[in-house]
Formats: C-alpha cells, structure tokens, sequence
C-alpha cells in the first residue's frame, strides 16, 4: 500500500499548487475544481485543516457515487459550520481545465493529476498545507458499505496527523 501511495502521489509537494475554483454548474455533479492550488492551500493554511481531493473523471459512476454519496454531505456540513474543519475540491483526471500549481506554473488539471500518478479513479487524497500526504489515498469504492467508515477514519487520522 505505501509503495502505491508513493507512485500514486510521487511529487505531491512540488506538483500541487491550485485556487479555489467556482461551484460547476449542476451542484453535486461536481465538487469544486481546483484552478490554483496556492489559493487552497493558502485556505488550508489558514483554517489548519486537512485538504481532500477527489480525483475523478466525467461520466466515472464510481465518482459519481464518492461525491453524491459521501463527499457531497460533507461539504453541505462544512458549509453550515462557523469553522470548517475540511476543505473538499475535486481534479478531473482528463480535464485541459487551466490549473496553477504551487509554484505559480500554468498546467491543466489532467496534467496536473498525471504528475501526482493518478491514473485510475476514484482516488480520495488528503494532504496538508504543503501538499504533503496525511494517510494512504482511498483507490476505487467498497461495495460492501464500509466506505463512509474508511473515509471517515481516513479524515480523522488526517486532522490527528495536523494536530500533532
């Protein structure tokens, strides 16, 4: 499992860089995209919580089921709290969507994401603010109903990681 996570996110710290981008049109068809990871993180920073990132692709019914299912609820929860604890965004593997890394470079989110080794989805990440990885990504969807608990516990290894 480590040797996935290190091909899987080989880079993450000099690769990530991403602004918040806007809500897509269709609500819980997308979460928010990542456009300049600066801004993010800038966010990240500043609220001391975990960044998670879905990376998906268009038409994928296993990420349409991560974000409608589990990730859509949380950012509605996220957003009725007076502190977030969690910044959710979302990459699309195959996007040519325009995306500033943390170094201030021009790439597209498919590149982006293929520097990260992301070739498969979906892939529920959760990094720091200096996009280091806080745990092992959840590849792929449990079929078997244990995913809210898998995701659950990986978002709380990643706030107790942030806190120690």
């Amino acid at each position: 499992m480590h040797a996935r996570r290190r091909l899987l996110l080989a880079g993450a710290a000099a690769a990530f860089g991403a602004r918040a981008g806007a809500q897509p049109a269709g609500g819980e068809d997308h979460l928010t995209a990542i456009d300049d990871l600066r801004a993010v993180m800038a966010q990240v920073r500043k609220r001391r919580v975990p960044l998670l990132v879905l990376f998906s692709t268009p038409g994928c019914p296993f990420c349409h089921e991560v974000r409608r299912s589990y990730l859509a609820p949380r950012v509605a929860e996220q957003a009725k709290l007076p502190s977030p604890t969690l910044v959710i965004r979302e990459i699309d593997i195959s996007s040519r969507a325009p995306l500033i890394d943390l170094e201030g470079r021009r790439t597209t989110q498919a590149e982006f994401a293929s520097r990260l080794n992301v070739r498969m989805v979906p892939v529920v990440a959760l990094f720091d603010d200096r996009a280091q990885l806080l745990g092992e990504p959840l590849v792929g969807i449990d079929r078997a109903g244990f995913y809210e608990a898998y995701l659950a516990r990986a978002i709380e290894a990643a706030e107790r990681r942030l806190r120690s």
